[in-house]
């Protein structure tokens, strides 16, 4: 590795580490430069902006979440759309932590940009594998649709859609009146995409598994009691 990309690697490092402690919008340029010991001008030539950090840490993230979809073994077309669509629901494992990282982060200005921009990345790096994983549920008859890759995107769509949407809820009921959502609430937030995506798919119905009402029961716990301490 060259020593301008090691340098940017580490201020990568350095930045999502302050995001997750400190806070986005807590967390100031110099915050960073303080821990690297760097100049404005070195932390200038590789980024713009403290957004645009995020923003490549969101990119990387995406990349990330590829990975390791393409490192386990399924038995099967339906197995992997399940797992596809789990992995996109950034609500357990480092995804939680992501999702922290980023939640205040939508109640910003920029936190609109940063979170699209996510989206398309995770949306891009997961296209490959959702129109094969389609063709496999095609091609064992758990599937079926004249339009595979159209689908795939209108599906890749709809996951993004619906975990931006469970995230803001959960935020705004932290913020607003300092309580949790009730999970309840968020199951029926997931049965209309759930549902889409089937219908989408050709798929059986109760085939596709999107979040369960303990999941979201946790992650909602979770976010609660870390949203009390402060991000």
């Amino acid at each position: 590795m060259i020593k301008g990309d090691l340098r940017k690697k580490q201020i990568l490092e350095v930045a999502e580490s302050l995001f997750a402690e400190k806070g986005y919008e807590a967390t100031s340029v110099q915050d960073i430069l303080d821990k690297l010991q760097l100049s404005k001008g070195s932390f200038y030539h590789h980024f713009e902006s403290k957004a645009m950090v995020l923003q490549l840490i969101c990119e990387n993230r995406a990349h990330v979440t590829a990975q390791k979809i393409s490192e386990e073994s399924f038995c099967s077309g339906l197995e992997k759309m399940n797992c596809l669509i789990s992995h996109m629901m950034p609500f357990h494992g480092e995804g939680l932590a992501f999702l922290k990282m980023i939640l205040p982060v939508f109640t910003l200005q920029e936190g609109k940009s940063i979170r699209a921009g996510y989206q398309d990345a995770l949306k891009n790096c997961l296209m490959p594998m959702m129109i094969d994983a389609f063709q496999e549920m095609i091609h064992e008859g758990s599937g079926y649709s004249f339009f595979v890759e159209e689908t795939a995107g209108i599906i890749l769509d709809l996951v993004n859609d619906l975990w931006a949407k469970i995230g803001q809820e959960m935020i705004m009921s932290e913020k607003t009146i300092r309580q949790s959502v009730p999970p309840s609430q968020l199951l029926s937030m997931v049965e209309p995409y759930r549902t889409a995506i089937e219908n989408l798919l050709s798929a059986p119905y109760g085939s596709i598994l999107i979040i369960s009402l303990e999941e979201l029961t946790s992650v909602i716990s979770e976010i609660h009691d870390w949203w009390k301490v402060g991000p």
